[in-house]
């Protein structure tokens, strides 16, 4: 799909290229720039920046967020500094009391798996659960949050993101706000679209966010013993605390300080307390022997 996905971005953006003429508010612009804005690492939220004139030389800028009719991820990907552009300075507050609505969806949890449960591969250990914003809920480590417009803008339009995603570059050319998006498109698969429809399907982004909900989701990042690995060094909204008590290996679950601590920091302490109890893939079914109040699935 992000392929289908990425491609239809570059065939809408080749429809306004320099020169051509669409309606706007019924207005007629010629185009003089088009691109897509880029930082120099990460995205900002302009998929395709316009700026165009009318006859009389006045100038506008549209700014659009392409987004997929129905698509689930609003951001995937969430770290503390993009948390505190979203929901400002008590960020880690916002997101603990969002997650403490679902809290014991978390202590339900298996944290060891001997066997294969549900997508969760034989012979892991909980690191803990990442932090994605979405359209829609999804799963039992999921909820609403509870925003403010201004926060929904910063989701949708990137009005907090930082002064080099804000300004990214478009052509090789630095563009003031130009990764700010003013405007959304909301694809839907299958369907033609001409450089005037997708002009006339524009909704303002003010307009767009009136009424909208935005949830969160849990979801889970284990140590694979098998593989010996992770899924990436995500930041953690909540996180397992494992450590050996009196031979035996304890978890706690925390809650506190969601996304200030990472999967490497917790992977890595797994690794190390499951070399000091000898045990890998080849032995795994021993670790029974330490676990003496840690919920898990034989």
């Amino acid at each position: 799909m992000s392929k289908t996905f990425s491609q239809t971005e570059v065939d809408i953006l080749a429809k306004f290229k320099p020169g051509t003429n669409f309606i706007f508010k019924q207005t007629d612009y010629t185009v003089l720039i088009s691109g897509k804005p880029s930082p120099s690492k990460g995205e900002c939220k302009t998929d395709l920046y316009i700026l165009a004139e009318d006859k009389n030389k006045n100038s506008i800028e549209i700014k659009v967020s392409i987004k997929q009719h129905n698509a689930d991820f609003l951001e995937n990907k969430m770290s503390l500094e993009r948390a505190i552009q979203i929901f400002g300075d008590d960020a880690q507050s916002t997101i603990e009391k969002s997650i403490l609505t679902i809290k014991q969806s978390f202590l339900d949890d298996f944290l060891v798996t001997f066997n294969q449960y549900g997508r969760t591969e034989a012979k892991t250990l909980k690191i803990g659960w990442k932090f994605e914003l979405l359209n829609k809920g999804g799963g039992d480590k999921s909820g609403l949050l509870q925003l403010t417009d201004d926060q929904k803008l910063n989701v949708y339009a990137g009005t907090n993101l930082t002064i080099d995603k804000k300004n990214s570059k478009v052509n090789g050319l630095e563009i003031v706000d130009s990764g700010i998006a003013n405007y959304i498109f909301e694809l839907e698969d299958g369907k033609i679209y001409s450089s005037q429809t997708i002009i006339d399907n524009l909704e303002d982004i003010n307009d767009f966010i009136v009424g909208k909900n935005i949830y969160f989701a849990c979801k889970a990042i284990n140590y694979r013993v098998t593989a010996n690995k992770w899924d990436g060094n995500r930041p953690l909204s909540v996180y397992v605390n494992w450590s050996i008590v009196n031979d035996q290996l304890l978890a706690r679950i925390m809650f506190s300080n969601p996304l200030g601590s990472t999967a490497n920091d917790i992977g890595n302490n797994i690794k190390g307390l499951l070399k000091i109890l000898k045990i890998d893939d080849t032995n795994f079914h021993q670790l029974k022997n330490f676990l003496s109040d840690v919920k898990y699935y034989e």
